[in-house]
């Protein structure tokens, strides 16, 4: 499994209808609305790195309000 992040920008006022789409999103585990540089974090989780293509240009880029993106992948991930 391959995860990481992507930081997004929202039209202006689409910002809470965008992260109730992107939790229905197929590789996308949350989506929150945050201050500073960008109005939304999604945490995502896929089975390869072809898939974050998938992911991020398609399903992400893809939705009308999203003015732009920044994707992080973990390269080693502990938790709790």
């Amino acid at each position: 499994m391959i995860s990481g992040y992507v930081l997004i920008n929202v039209e202006k006022g689409r910002t809470l209808n965008l992260v109730e789409k992107l939790v229905r999103v197929k590789g996308v585990k949350s989506a929150c609305a945050v201050t500073g540089a960008f109005d939304i974090i999604v945490t995502f989780e896929v089975e390869d790195a072809a898939e974050i293509g998938q992911l991020v240009c398609k399903r992400i880029q893809g939705l009308k309000e999203v003015t732009c993106t920044q994707t992080l992948v973990c390269s080693t991930c502990k938790t709790a």
